[in-house]
């Protein structure tokens, strides 16, 4: 028996299906976190390579997906960065906030036959706001 070589295409088609059908699966903020008025992430990339990804932040209101990987920024990198540790860790802490830094465990292309880590930083921030008593 032949395995066929990982297409890189057919693998990234195969995470972001991965990623939309647990997303989707997901409950709403409203439902998950009631008491949760909105939360604010934002995402801050440090790589040793030239190119760099942008920040990004993400505001979620009550209808979104309470729901929070998100894929490494390189579009030839399998990895995610699962921050939903670090949300209820806002979540819960009196100060509605946490902080932290993450590596991408995912592989890119080196050469056409080999792959290696990645190691894209992501420096995150959670803030949680909650409605009033």
């Amino acid at each position: 028996m032949r395995l066929a070589k990982a297409n890189p295409e057919v693998a990234a088609q195969d995470r972001a299906d991965r990623l939309r059908r647990v997303r989707s699966a997901a409950q709403v903020l409203r439902i998950a976190f009631p008491a949760v008025q909105h939360i604010h992430l934002g995402l801050t990339f440090e790589s040793s390579s030239r190119l760099t990804p942008a920040s990004q932040l993400h505001q979620l209101h009550p209808p979104a997906r309470a729901f929070f990987e998100f894929p490494c920024p390189y579009a030839d990198c399998g990895g995610t960065f699962d921050l939903t540790a670090a949300v209820n860790l806002a979540l819960a802490d009196l100060a509605r906030h946490s902080e932290g830094v993450l590596n991408c465990e995912g592989l890119r292309p080196l050469t056409y036959a080999e792959r290696q880590l990645c190691g894209l930083r992501l420096i995150y921030t959670v803030d949680a706001t909650f409605y009033p008593k």
